[in-house]
């Protein structure tokens, strides 16, 4: 049988493990930044699955919309010129605006947010999280109502690749835009109509260069330089604001 000081030996030299093991895992490195995305945005992603509101909301209000747009031009054999780009990105920003509302209110009700803001991860994992969450959310509705748009306005697209990165860029610039602000108006009273206010004048250079590059990509006679010149527009938008917003939103946050 083992002697009293071997196992005395034993023991120390367990306990001895066990704190190197508790040193070496404190000492630990935080999670990199596109891991902290990840599982910030895996984790809005989850609970939008469970509860599916704020995609079923925003799409039942776009294709409403086009519905009642579409009845309101059932006299012509064609609509106006460029009616269905126009409507398109009316349908993305009104959702839009409807969408990222609920999805902060959200994070308010739980008191998330704090939480959110007392872990490791880092003000702009946060944002880009939110941000790449919600442009998924924005890119779900406009896939629901792209079809209703052929179907009842005739939508024709002469470059769908281009097209396609037009709808990808201006959602992801909407949707920077509409997430800096929701996050500033989480602790305001009128949240809910500042939003409005405060993400449409400055998302204007988007709306704007969305529409008419959709216009350009679906005349008849389409006009792919034109399309270009508005897509590098947006580009150079989403670039400076969200590069902006990385900066600014953890003081938002803060109240710093």
């Amino acid at each position: 049988m083992p002697s009293s000081d071997n196992k005395s030996t034993d023991v120390r030299e367990a306990m001895e493990r066990r704190a190197e093991e508790r040193g070496s895992a404190a000492t630990l490195k935080p999670p990199s930044f596109a891991t902290q995305v990840w599982l910030l945005c895996a984790k809005d992603l989850r609970l939008e699955w469970r509860s599916r509101e704020i995609v079923y909301t925003m799409a039942l209000f776009s294709a409403l919309l086009v519905i009642i747009f579409a009845f309101a031009f059932a006299d012509r054999a064609r609509p106006f010129p460029g009616a269905a780009g126009g409507l398109l990105w009316i349908a993305i920003t009104f959702s839009g605006t409807l969408g990222i509302g609920r999805f902060f209110e959200r994070e308010r009700e739980g008191e998330t947010i704090r939480a959110l803001l007392l872990s490791p991860s880092s003000p702009a994992a946060l944002y880009t999280a939110k941000l790449l969450a919600m442009v998924l959310f924005m890119a779900t509705t406009t896939a629901v109502v792209l079809p209703m748009l052929v179907l009842f306005f005739h939508l024709e697209v002469a470059e769908p690749a281009l097209f396609a990165l037009l709808l990808v860029l201006g959602i992801l610039g909407f949707a920077a835009v509409g997430s800096l602000f929701a996050a500033g108006l989480m602790r305001a009273r009128s949240r809910d109509v500042l939003l409005g206010i405060l993400t449409y004048p400055i998302a204007l250079p988007v709306i704007i260069a969305g529409a008419k590059g959709t216009a350009a990509l679906t005349a008849t006679q389409p006009d792919i330089a034109a399309a270009m010149t508005w897509l590098k527009l947006v580009g150079g938008f989403d670039v400076v604001f969200i590069t902006l917003s990385l900066w600014v939103f953890g003081p938002l946050l803060s109240g710093d």
